[in-house]
């Protein structure tokens, strides 16, 4: 089986680091590298990093904080494995994700991103509900172009097809970076999920997807991916249509957002 680099960028998640770098040692599929980027960490993060001696984990500590998209872009440059799977740094990976996901991408070449479900979790680590992505797999595909329904921490990818999406997260974007390569991975080929849950997606009170301050950044980056979609993806005049109201709707709730 092909060798995977995990990919997790971290930035003040001591709380959840521990349980998140263990659920992919914990991995029973064994061929991979774990890449860690630390963004200049202000909490415990950084002293919990260097505590682990494995030598799969190669572990980089950037002297200054740099932003979640060039951790990110920093630490695909590292990755030297066939496929390359994210765990954002407060979630887990069930103990046969890795398996599960390069078992299918082996089998099914012509896919090049794969996904699953996940079940969402509390600060607390206890079960909120699960999270069910839509089954039918060619009704997923055209949701996407819409929105995104696939959770980052979830995702497997060809790291030698990324260099056809640009080869790197866009680096315009602070928070929805991740949906923005998955819109380019969805110009050129098909994205696959499975059904099984393999991830635990954490909500918190504290990470950035719930932070107020940055509401007005996620709705701004959603209009431009729904720009980029317009602008790109071969679209019915129902869908079309269907843009002009979800943009204009979008556009609307940003400016209200500023005002008040």
């Amino acid at each position: 089986m092909k060798k995977v680099s995990v990919l997790m960028t971290v930035y003040n998640t001591d709380r959840f680091l521990r349980k998140s770098i263990n659920s992919i040692l914990n991995q029973n599929y064994k061929n991979f590298e774990f890449i860690i980027v630390d963004d200049f960490s202000k909490d415990k993060s950084r002293k919990i990093i260097k505590s682990y001696k494995n030598s799969r984990i190669k572990k980089f500590l950037l002297r200054k904080h740099i932003g979640r998209t060039n951790a990110l872009n920093f630490g695909l440059k590292k990755c030297k494995g066939k496929f390359i799977a994210i765990l954002d740094s407060d979630d887990i990976s069930v103990y046969n994700r890795l398996l599960k996901q390069v078992e299918f991408l082996e089998k099914n070449s012509q896919i090049k991103m794969v996904g699953s479900n996940t079940l969402l979790i509390n600060e607390k680590g206890k079960k909120i509900k699960n999270f069910y992505i839509p089954s039918n797999f060619d009704e997923f595909n055209r949701k996407m172009i819409f929105n995104n329904y696939l959770p980052h921490s979830s995702v497997m990818f060809n790291k030698q097809f990324l260099n056809k999406t640009g080869g790197s997260y866009p680096k315009d974007f602070i928070y929805s970076q991740d949906y923005a390569l998955i819109l380019r991975f969805l110009l050129k080929s098909k994205i696959y999920v499975l059904p099984n849950i393999l991830t635990k997606s954490r909500v918190s009170k504290n990470n950035m997807t719930n932070s107020n301050i940055l509401k007005l950044t996620r709705e701004k980056e959603m209009i431009k991916n729904n720009f980029f979609s317009y602008k790109n993806f071969d679209l019915s005049l129902k869908e079309k249509i269907f843009f002009h109201f979800l943009i204009l709707k979008r556009v609307l709730k940003y400016t209200l957002k500023l005002i008040l």
